[in-house]
C-alpha cells in the first residue's frame, strides 16, 4: 500500500471529524498496489446518514481539510460516499469492498 503514515493519519482524521467517530474509510485503486507509481487517493467512505444535505456539507469539510493538509500537499483525492441512501449496489462498491485496505 503506498501511503505514509502520515497521510493516513491525515484522511483518518479528516473524515472522523467531517462524518463522525463511527466512518469507515478504505482506500482501493493504484494506491493499494506496491509495484505501480503515481496515481491519486481513492477513498470509499461509509457513513451511515441518509441526510444528503448533510452528507455533501460532510464531503465538501473532508476534501477542504485534506486539500489543507501538508501530508497530502499536491495531492489528487477522490471520494466515493457508501450511505443509506445508496440502496441498489454499485459496481464501485463492490470493488472498493473487497479490494480497498480499511484505513
Amino acid at each position: 500500500m503506498r501511503i505514509t503514515e502520515q497521510q493516513h493519519q491525515a484522511i483518518l482524521s479528516a473524515a472522523r471529524r467531517a462524518f463522525g467517530p463511527n466512518v469507515t474509510v478504505r482506500l482501493f485503486g493504484s494506491r493499494t498496489n506496491d509495484q505501480r507509481k503515481g496515481g491519486d487517493f481513492d477513498l470509499y467512505v461509509e457513513c451511515d446518514s441518509d441526510d444528503a444535505d448533510w452528507l455533501t456539507r460532510a464531503k465538501l469539510r473532508f476534501l477542504c481539510e485534506l486539500d489543507r493538509s501538508t501530508a497530502l500537499a499536491g495531492e489528487k483525492v477522490d471520494v466515493v460516499l457508501s450511505t443509506p441512501l445508496h440502496r441498489e449496489p454499485r459496481a464501485i462498491d463492490q470493488i472498493a469492498r473487497s479490494e480497498g485496505v480499511r484505513l
